[in-house]
């Protein structure tokens, strides 16, 4: 299983951190793949801390993160159709409390479910309907803190980025 490890905090500073996939990803991408990020989102936040774009601008893999957080995944046939993009309702990782909470996230793809690990305790797991082999394209870009065209940023400060 790969694994991608990317290490965050927050700070008053919006990022928009675009990285060719060569330098950011190298090799080809794994099939079943893990994703790990430490956060402390601002409350009610719900915006994209992950994107990865193939060469022609199609984004295959999103980590949006918020009340209710999103994993996107697209594999080189289109599958799964965007109404079928796992939603994950029951975790609000930007709580907000009173003094902002750090989240540690694990999001875990492998076969055809995608788990969402929070806090090392509550864990969720939802369908993933990829095609058998999926591929992800790693000839595009990654671009960290938003989408390309979003307005919406994720306000961090990288910590540390591993890949």
């Amino acid at each position: 299983m790969g694994l991608i490890f990317i290490g965050i905090m927050i700070l008053l500073l919006k990022l928009n951190l675009i990285r060719h996939n060569h330098c950011a990803l190298s090799g080809t991408f794994p099939e079943d793949f893990s994703i790990l990020f430490t956060v402390k989102p601002r409350k009610g936040i719900q915006s994209f801390l992950l994107s990865i774009y193939n060469e022609h601008g199609i984004q295959q893999i999103g980590v949006e993160v918020g009340r209710s957080p999103v994993f996107l995944f697209e594999d080189h046939t289109g599958k799964p159709a965007p109404e079928d993009y796992p939603l994950f309702r029951t975790v609000n990782i930007a709580d907000g409390k009173k003094t902002l909470k750090w989240h540690r996230v694990a999001i875990s793809v492998e076969k055809k479910t995608v788990t969402m690990i929070v806090d090392c305790k509550k864990k969720t797991t939802k369908p993933l309907d990829r095609s058998e082999r999926a591929i992800v394209d790693t000839n595009g870009i990654t671009v960290f803190g938003t989408r390309i065209l979003d307005e919406e940023v994720f306000e961090v400060k990288i910590n540390q980025t591993l890949s």
